[in-house]
């Protein structure tokens, strides 16, 4: 068996404790917060999920970012910033820094969000403001910079 194989194996994402099959990670990036995933037998995998749910209560924090990030990348707006800003890394990895950007000014207050009370099909009730737009350019930058001298 290789461990490559998408018959005998899954992908396991070390960082949401999930697995998936070949099809859900295609390009080897967890679909749920972006990371790397590695192939595991079904049997491993099957015995990591298990003993991950029973470690965390549930996957809302998971969920919670993955709604986030669907928010600010929304109508291409991810895509724009990573044209204009043209940073030295892949974009899966780009939107996964920015969504912990949004997520820490999220928290400290600098950006709000606006969801509706009720799931809705009207996509404008899902709303991220970005309040102080100058700390926001700055920790893109700062995140665009910090890789660079990463490779650089």
């Amino acid at each position: 068996m290789t461990t490559s194989d998408p018959v005998k194996t899954y992908l396991w994402c070390d960082a949401c404790r999930r697995s998936f099959t070949h099809d859900d990670a295609r390009d080897g990036v967890c679909p749920l917060c972006a990371g790397p995933v590695r192939p595991m037998g079904k049997m491993s995998a099957l015995l990591r999920g298990l003993m991950a749910t029973e470690m965390v209560a549930t996957d809302l924090r998971t969920k919670h970012r993955q709604l986030i990030r669907m928010i600010w990348t929304r109508n291409g707006r991810g895509e724009q910033y990573f044209r204009v800003l043209e940073p030295d890394m892949t974009y899966s990895k780009f939107e996964k820094q920015v969504t912990e950007i949004v997520c820490q000014g999220l928290e400290e207050g600098w950006i709000t969000v606006s969801l509706p009370v009720a799931p809705s099909i009207d996509e404008s009730a899902y709303q991220i403001t970005i309040v102080d737009e100058n700390r926001f350019v700055d920790e893109m930058q700062a995140v665009v910079e910090a890789n660079r001298r990463k490779k650089g």
